[in-house]
């Protein structure tokens, strides 16, 4: 059910797009200024595109860095809504997996380097950014609301961007306030499953120096699949996302901004579609399903502000600072076993509270020979993290039965002749025991388990219990930095910087005794087990606490030639860091204590130009890195009979060559085309552990190679009577999984398939340019790919889970700039 503040939110949107409507007035807003030419406001060129990669404003075509950049357009073009959205379009960049829409656990990976999104000890290993402001990893999927560009710097850049930005740094760049002119626009889009989008936009100069830009957000979808079973259907979004923004201009070397946002988001989960015997189909793209798990939604409650403020000194010196703050609440509760078996139930819940402070300074100095950047920033982070784990009776007793019935049929109790299986049950066998053997049955579980166990008698079926893990945690992160650019001619340029480093965590562990009618129910049953640290019950609940810090010097060392006035080449090395942590999801981390950072080392040549009369663009990269203590997520046991695996840190050693290819071609004046592809040969290391299955992994290198994937995209303006007219269509292709590696799966004609998508949009816009209407659809083939099936219960109850992409979709979009 949507929220009051939603629906709230959603009627001022109304209002105020009908008020705007009203007011609608001057010329439209333009991905390039309109001219005399056939393409009007879609004109195709091999576009410039301004970067801040390296904390200064210059063309992404001389930074000697491997960065894709996605434009307005682009999101306009393909739809995006965020970064989740946009990976398919950045060779060596994946957010999240293809199937999965959770906006406050996505995972993060750029030439290999995944950033885990499960526990809260641990940081990421690709730094965000929006606005200039750090983002922790619960709040990545900031909608794409008046975004002017994202930017994604491939390879270690701590030297400018510090913190965690081992593997990279993603940058979102909202648009400015304007303090020049009054613009606008209103834009709704609407779709099948009951897509909605409204959105609005004004920028309004108050005087010379002064400037608002309002914008909002509304978006809401129906659910993909219809739920069966408890609750509202599956993959439903809603979120309304707000921004404010002032500028101030006192005097020409002096520009402020204070800027604000607030997010309301609801929905649910997506990863839910069972496909075992106990699911109501083992068809992933059956429109039905049947989930049980109550309230299974997502939710997340945040707000950010900031302070910026940029001075110029003289035509050589500036600084820029800025102060920032962002809080938030989320809630994201899963069916895990994705049927409504009441004895395959569970359900996990991972809610946070917490909040950042960010700042940073720093000075730059130019002048025809140096350009020269000093600065430090710092942050403090305080987290609040609760994992839940859900059971029914009915389901804590399968997992009991499991390890409790061959005991009993080694007394005798149960006939020797009877095959005991994953669905065997202890109520189906003592259905009209007494207490007085339940209570029997648990001090001989007790015993097995070595914590104290509840064997629950039948009556308490379909009673609903937790499991709970609570992790809270302060962080604190400072650095400096400098970084000096030397023109050693008008066509080599050589560039070195160093930065210092210093990070400090404490952290704490704590789960909370379970009692159900007199019964105490083991916390450790399912997933967290303190008996690892304590063999005295009396200190079972109590609150462990760590601490550490950490620090390291890193740097970069860059040559950079221009052989031709539109064409350049680099070579760099660079050394990135990320702080070590705490594994969240385990006791075992207490006793283990904090895992190591990881270290970075890249070497990396690129080229980058436009060559055939400016008619071809290549941005090329070859790399080759060193990992060192790469802090990766497993599905782990602590050993083989565990009951469930768990999302665990298992740290490695890693070395990847790779290339990246991104290339555009302007066959005509209102004809473009663009490709983009990625290759890399991984050689691995893993840290011993035991897998889903119990089964015994790592200690031994290993050879990953990536997939083959491509994306292929055509823009063409044809010529037409009245107005102007721009096509887009796009082909992604990604190779399918290697089904060798998979821990868990089960056969059928959906796995283990390539993956392909077919997305197109039509757009007219009117000769004054302040209408645009559109057609789109995404995924037009409607071809279906579904995720390797597993999950958290699939090995010891059989509950198979997967994950699809989304069929077809389809609708149009309507705007009004003023």
């Amino acid at each position: 059910m949507r929220h009051s503040i939603l629906s709230g939110a959603r009627t001022q949107l109304y209002s105020a797009v009908a008020a705007t409507v009203v007011s609608l007035s001057a010329p439209a807003l333009a991905q390039e200024p309109a001219s005399n030419n056939s393409g009007g406001r879609y004109q195709l060129t091999l576009e410039e595109v301004l970067v801040t990669a390296q904390k200064r404003e210059e063309s992404s075509m001389t930074v000697p860095i491997a960065v894709s950049t996605f434009t307005a357009q682009d999101m306009i073009n393909t739809g995006a809504n965020d970064i989740a959205d946009i990976d398919d379009f950045m060779p060596g960049v994946k957010f999240g997996a293809v199937t999965s829409n959770q906006s406050t656990q996505l995972g993060t990976e750029i030439r290999g380097v995944s950033s885990p999104n499960i526990s809260s000890g641990q940081d990421p290993s690709v730094a965000t950014f929006y606005d200039n402001a750090y983002l922790p990893r619960a709040v990545t999927t900031i909608p794409f609301l008046d975004i002017q560009r994202v930017e994604v710097l491939k390879g270690p850049q701590g030297t400018l961007y510090g913190r965690n930005a081992t593997a990279g740094v993603v940058n979102m760049i909202p648009n400015k306030p304007d303090l020049d002119e009054f613009e606008g626009f209103v834009r709704s889009r609407i779709g099948n499953y009951g897509l909605l989008d409204l959105e609005g936009m004004v920028n309004v100069p108050i005087n010379d120096t002064l400037a608002v830009r309002a914008n909002i957000l509304d978006h809401s979808r129906d659910g993909i699949f219809d739920n069966k079973g408890i609750g509202d259907d599956l993959r439903e979004e809603e979120y309304t996302f707000g921004r404010l923004a002032i500028a101030w201009e006192p005097t020409d070397d002096t520009r402020v901004q204070l800027a604000g946002d607030i997010e309301d988001r609801g929905g649910n989960t997506s990863y839910s579609i069972g496909v075992s015997e106990y699911a109501l189909s083992n068809d992933p793209f059956n429109d039905d399903v049947e989930n049980d798990a109550v309230p299974r939604k997502e939710e997340r409650d945040m707000y950010g502000v900031s302070l910026q403020v940029d001075h110029d000194f003289n035509d050589e010196l500036s600084v820029f600072g800025i102060l920032s703050y962002r809080d938030w609440d989320t809630f994201n509760l899963q069916d895990e076993d994705g049927t409504a078996a009441i004895r395959r139930y569970l359900d996990t819940n991972n809610k946070e509270d917490s909040d950042i402070f960010y700042s940073e300074v720093r000075f730059n100095f130019v002048n025809d020979r140096f350009d020269i950047i000093v600065g430090g920033n710092y942050s403090s982070e305080d987290v609040y993290q609760r994992t839940d784990i859900g059971l029914r009776a009915d389901s804590y007793m399968q997992f009991v039965s499991n390890e409790l019935l061959p005991f009993a049929q080694d007394l005798g109790l149960i006939p020797p002749d009877v095959m005991l299986d994953q669905n065997s049950h202890i109520w189906d066998f003592f259905a009209d025991a007494d207490d007085a053997t339940y209570l029997f049955f648990s001090q001989a579980a007790g015993e097995i388990t070595g914590l104290p166990t509840a064997v629950l008698p039948p009556r308490y079926a379909g009673e609903y219990f937790t499991e709970t893990m609570d992790n809270t945690g302060e962080f604190v992160n400072w650095g400096i930095f400098g970084d000096l650019t030397y023109n050693l001619t008008d066509t080599v340029r050589l560039i070195g910087g160093l930065r210092y480093s210093y990070d400090e965590k404490d952290y704490s562990w704590q789960t909370f005794d379970n009692t159900l009618a007199g019964f105490p129910v083991a916390p450790a049953r399912v997933a967290f087990d303190p008996s690892v640290i304590t063999s005295d019950p009396a200190e079972f609940f109590d609150k462990f606490e760590d601490d550490e810090n950490w620090s390291k010097t890193t740097g970069r060392a860059v040559a950079e030639w221009s052989f031709m006035d539109s064409a350049m080449t680099y070579a760099s090395f660079a050394t990135g860091y990320k702080s070590g942590g705490f594994d969240g999801q385990s006791f075992d981390a207490v006793l283990s204590g904090p895992f190591d950072p990881e270290d970075m080392t890249s070497y990396e040549v690129g080229l980058k130009g436009d060559f055939f009369d400016d008619t071809v663009r290549i941005e090329f990269a070859l790399f080759y890195q060193e990992l060192d203590g790469r802090q990766g997520t497993e599905s782990v046991k602590d050993s083989p009979d565990d009951p469930t695996a768990q999302p665990r840190v298992v740290t490695s050693d890693e070395e990847t060559t790779g290339w990246e290819l991104y290339t555009q071609w302007q066959a005509l004046e209102t004809l473009r085309f663009t490709a983009l592809t990625t290759m890399r040969d991984m050689e691995r290391e893993q840290d011993p552990y035991f897998d889903a299955r119990g089964e015994p992994k790592g200690g031994e290198k290993e050879n990953i190679d990536t997939r083959t994937d491509y994306t292929i995209s055509m823009d063409w303006t044809p010529d037409i009577p009245t107005g102007y007219l721009l096509v887009h269509v796009d082909y992604i292709f990604d190779q399918k999984a290697d089904d060798s590696t998979a821990t868990i799966f089960t056969t059928g004609r959906w796995y283990f398939q390539d993956r392909k998508l077919l997305n197109a949009r039509l757009a007219w816009s009117n000769d004054a340019d302040t209408i645009e209407v559109a057609l789109w659809g995404k995924n037009l083939l409607d071809e279906e790919f579904a995720e390797n099936p597993g999950g958290f219960v699939a090995d010891e109850l059989g509950a198979y889970k997967t994950n699809v992409q989304d069929p077809l979709t389809y609708g149009v979009d309507l705007r009004y700039n003023f």
